[in-house]
């Protein structure tokens, strides 16, 4: 392989190297954010059932207030029914303490209900308290191995970058302006090999003059994609 051929795939090389390296400096705050308003979306959700658990406690208390002004009623019924002064009287209240205490009986199995809802609730908000917790720790690991690599990421990246700006002196000044175009357009694809006889870039296949001229270190663009083209490594 020539020199420029060796030149430019060198160059490609560190392109992409570079482009992984800032990627992953990138992708660190977008992991810490994406985990972030995942962690204030379920608190946001638990903010929700916490109050719902206050209107299912407060229905199940005014449930158990009624209960007890029922059964209060119910005795004042009972005294009064001992106290009856004629068969008519006595039977209106005995009528009145069975259908209260038909009610209350109602009554009973809505506080029953009404308290399982709370205790679900209650062990619900318990199990979102212990995943929020795993999930804020989550957060500080993330964040902690981020900070740690950037330091290292950065630097390589700079150093990418002063390889990459010597590695350009293998393109003719001539091109340079065309090579710029291609890297603000394409990144760290503005270049491309050529295996079996074609751009991997965009597939198109090379005439055989731009196969010799490819082979021979000669600059070439690809006539479909643009592309810088160079030839792959191998005999």
């Amino acid at each position: 392989m020539s020199t420029a051929a060796s030149g430019l795939r060198q160059l490609h090389q560190l392109q992409q190297r570079l482009r992984d390296v800032e990627e992953r400096l990138r992708r660190g705050p977008k992991q810490i954010e994406t985990r972030r308003q995942a962690v204030e979306k379920r608190r946001e959700d638990l903010t929700v059932r916490r109050e719902q658990l206050k209107r299912l406690r407060m229905a199940a208390d005014q449930k158990s207030l009624q209960l007890r002004t029922n059964e209060a009623k119910i005795a004042d019924l009972r005294t009064k029914l001992n106290q009856a002064s004629s068969n008519r009287e006595y039977d209106i209240l005995r009528s009145q303490i069975d259908a209260d205490s038909m009610a209350n009986s109602v009554l009973e199995d809505e506080i029953l209900e009404a308290l399982e809802k709370v205790d679900e609730m209650q062990r619900s908000i318990e199990q979102s308290e212990r995943e929020i917790a795993t999930a804020e720790k989550e957060v500080d690991r993330v964040r902690q191995e981020v900070s740690t690599a950037e330091p290292d990421l950065t630097r390589e990246a700079a150093q990418l970058k002063t390889a990459i700006a010597e590695a350009e002196r293998v393109l003719p000044a001539t091109i340079m302006d065309s090579y710029r175009r291609l890297v603000q357009a394409h990144g760290a694809d503005a270049l491309a090999a050529v295996d079996n006889k074609a751009c991997t870039s965009c597939h198109a296949v090379l005439s055989p003059q731009e196969q010799v001229n490819v082979n021979t270190g000669k600059i070439m663009f690809c006539r479909s994609c643009g592309r810088i083209l160079y030839r792959a490594e191998g005999p």
